[in-house]
């Protein structure tokens, strides 16, 4: 069960904690919201619960469905595809920065070390499960610290939007090892030419990058995702 600070401005502890539900997979795709439940799960009224669905809404996690109330959003091959091609724009541009700006002695550090423990991970040949989350964390770790170091304020919001969505579809147990391999080999890649300043080489291997990962996800089966139906959803609610 998850801990919320309650300290905290209710409406914020509510936002943070839904929000971190439905990220983690807690919350299932497709999956009916009961505002009652989710105001008991935080020990919170439903006022700041109704406010969090909102804010949740306006970022795409969640959507309102006529007559039937708030449900956690469900993702199809196609909207993985439109996700993946907006990261390629952004993510290429963040990482151009990043290679223009240069990187301090402690971040870049810190990516040599993931850098570093991914490989050793490979080392061993098939990964098990635990080094899978060992790697999806490392991996995630990667593109956050490079990110955050682009010096565009508004450019990391768009990727904190397009990038933060439920785990269910961020799986990294349904890659292949040699897939994820391939993952950390692009990371190596992309380091080296920030490293060296080839500031449109970067670009061009992390937008290569996320479209590999993007033909991966969608050659998922189309259950994989469930189905998001669009026609039902209010223009102001997408």
């Amino acid at each position: 069960m998850q801990t919320f600070d309650k300290n905290k401005d209710n409406d914020v502890t509510a936002y943070e904690g839904i929000r971190q539900m439905i990220l983690q997979g807690d919350v299932q795709m497709g999956e009916r919201i009961v505002e009652v439940r989710l105001a008991q799960s935080l020990g919170l009224s439903r006022t700041p619960v109704r406010e969090a669905l909102r804010r949740l809404t306006s970022d795409g996690l969640v959507v309102f469905m006529p007559n039937r109330g708030y449900q956690v959003v469900s993702y199809s091959s196609a909207d993985i595809a439109e996700i993946y091609s907006c990261r390629a724009l952004l993510e290429s541009e963040a990482v151009r920065l990043v290679a223009i700006n240069g990187l301090s002695e402690d971040v870049r550090g810190r990516l040599e070390e993931i850098l570093h423990e991914s490989g050793e991970l490979f080392a061993a040949g098939k990964l098990p499960e635990e080094l899978r989350h060992t790697f999806s964390r490392l991996n995630n770790e990667f593109h956050k610290l490079l990110y955050a170091h682009c010096g565009n304020a508004p450019l990391l919001r768009m990727i904190r939007m397009v990038t933060e969505i439920p785990v269910g579809i961020r799986n990294y147990f349904s890659f292949t090892d040699e897939e994820m391999e391939a993952s950390h080999i692009g990371h190596k890649q992309i380091f080296k030419a920030i490293v060296g300043g080839q500031t449109d080489r970067a670009a061009a291997l992390m937008r290569e990058h996320i479209w590999a990962a993007k033909d991966r996800m969608t050659d998922f089966p189309e259950a994989a995702y469930g189905k998001l139906d669009r026609d039902a959803i209010p223009a102001d609610a997408g």
